[in-house]
């Protein structure tokens, strides 16, 4: 049936375009950010410690910002069944926005995370335009157009619409969740291992005969919301 399909995705789809997962021992982000000499990994996606340090975040923000890298095939994937007219709706854990650049309408995306596709002040949570803040990154803190300047301008440090550890994840979120989980007539389940609340949830929500694929390099996590049937 049309629009019958929801795919949950995590950092696995976005492995092959340069972009790693948080929690691969070795080689995963927590476990390579020593250059920034964070008091714990989690410290960068921190809300206190972005206004004490904002460096950090701005350096990483210019690595990972998602013009420096392109979508996967599984991006495509997930592209493809919107053409075909059998996406009801990709919920995803990553904030790469690689999914919009494989074509996929904001309306279909569900970011539970949050992404690069807009930006805001975290004092005023006024929008700020994603291309003043990518220029910042670019620049750095000093000179023209800098996120110092760029902070000043809007009342406080503008960051992309990621959510940090504290911030409550969008209620479109859990809006769509349960609109579309029930609904669901397949469930596709790709890179994620859904250990990480309340995006496991999510495969709970689902009607018990639901048929549902898992194309991941692990089993599934066994917390709650993780049934296996």
């Amino acid at each position: 049936p049309p629009r019958s399909v929801v795919v949950l995705c995590g950092a696995g789809i976005s492995v092959s375009a340069g972009i790693p997962d948080f929690r691969s021992p070795g080689t995963g982000l927590y476990d390579n950010l020593q250059k920034y000499d964070l008091p714990s990994p989690q410290a960068i996606f921190e809300l206190s410690y972005f206004r004490e340090r904002p460096d950090a975040f701005y350096l990483l923000a210019r690595e990972m910002w998602p013009d420096n890298f392109q979508p996967t095939p599984a991006h495509h994937f997930v592209a493809l069944l919107h053409a075909k007219g059998l996406l009801r709706r990709c919920f995803t854990q990553n904030i790469d926005s690689l999914e919009a650049r494989a074509g996929l309408p904001a309306d279909l995306t569900i970011a539970a995370h949050g992404n690069f596709d807009g930006c805001h002040c975290i004092e005023t949570g006024e929008p700020v335009p994603l291309g003043e803040v990518r220029r910042a990154v670019a620049v750095g803190r000093e000179g023209p157009g800098g996120w110092a300047e760029l902070a000043e301008r809007y009342g406080g440090l503008c960051k992309p619409d990621i959510v940090f550890f504290g911030e409550q994840l969008p209620a479109r979120f859990f809006e769509a969740a349960e609109a579309d989980l029930p609904a669901a007539e397949a469930l596709i389940v790709m890179g994620t291992s859904l250990k990480v609340q309340p995006f496991a949830s999510l495969l709970g929500r689902c009607g018990l005969a639901t048929p549902r694929l898992l194309l991941n390099r692990e089993m599934l996590g066994e917390g709650e919301g993780c049934p296996r049937h």
